[in-house]
């Protein structure tokens, strides 16, 4: 069974201690090559998760990550990035468009500037939505299984 466990509090911890990853590997009795894998993808066997944890006087499950909120968190921020990133192309689209139909003369530059700042704040609207609904859905758990 593989455990998912949390890299930087380890890396934290041997720093403490003032402990290079040999020397981990060598009080944890886990060879110098598990350690660095460990340290790298935080990705574990139970029983090496044990010997880290037993290395530094600590409970096991102290070092584990909790997958459900931390996977759910990836999520929210990866929507996130989507909802702001695709909100920003819309506003560059819009900008575009506003400054070519003022250059061919379709438009007035007041109607032009009013445009721009009604595409102004709708995207600021829309980046305040994204951030204020993304934090209430990841203090609510909404989205997580």
């Amino acid at each position: 069974m593989e455990i998912i466990i949390n890299t930087a509090l380890i890396r934290e911890l041997r720093r403490q201690k003032s402990w290079s990853q040999e020397q981990l590997a060598s009080i944890a009795g886990l060879s110098l090559r598990t350690v660095q894998r460990i340290e790298k993808e935080g990705i574990c066997s139970l029983e090496s998760s044990q010997a880290i944890a037993s290395a530094f006087e600590l409970d096991a499950a102290s070092l584990q990550i909790d997958t459900v909120k931390e996977l759910g968190d990836r999520g929210v921020r990866k929507g996130r990035f989507w909802g702001m990133l695709g909100s920003t192309a819309g506003a560059i689209c819009a900008y575009s468009a506003i400054t070519y139909s003022l250059i061919s003369g379709n438009i007035t530059s007041l109607q032009a500037g009013v445009s721009y700042g009604a595409i102004g704040l709708f995207c600021g609207l829309t980046y305040l939505a994204i951030a204020v609904l993304s934090d209430y859905f990841r203090k609510n758990r909404i989205g997580y299984e």
